[in-house]
C-alpha cells in the first residue's frame, strides 16, 4: 500500500512539473524527503535505489524552486507509474 501511495506521489510531480500549479512548492518538498529518505537507506546498496533516490532529489529541488529540465516530468511519471503497478501485484 505504501509503494502505491509513493507512486501516487511520483506522479503527481510529474504533472504538477508539465502543468505547473499552486501545489509545487509541496509536493515538490515531500518528493525531495522521500529522495533523501532513499539516499539514506544506502546500507543496502542496490545501485537501482540510489537512483531512483537521485531523481526524486532532482525532482522535488525543480518544484521547489519552480524550473524544470525537459522529460525530467516523463522519468517521474514513468517511475511513478511503475510503482504502482508492481505495488499493485502483490
Amino acid at each position: 500500500m505504501l509503494l502505491a501511495i509513493l507512486g501516487i506521489v511520483d506522479m503527481l510531480g510529474g504533472i504538477t512539473m508539465l502543468f505547473p500549479n499552486f501545489l509545487a512548492f509541496y509536493i515538490g518538498v515531500i518528493i525531495l524527503l522521500k529522495g533523501i529518505s532513499s539516499m539514506l537507506s544506502l546500507v543496502t546498496g542496490n545501485l537501482v535505489i540510489i537512483i531512483l533516490g537521485i531523481v526524486d532529489i532532482i525532482a522535488g529541488l525543480m518544484l521547489i524552486f519552480s524550473f524544470s529540465l525537459p522529460f525530467i516530468w516523463l522519468i517521474l511519471i514513468v517511475k511513478g507509474f511503475f510503482s504502482l503497478v508492481s505495488s499493485l501485484g502483490r
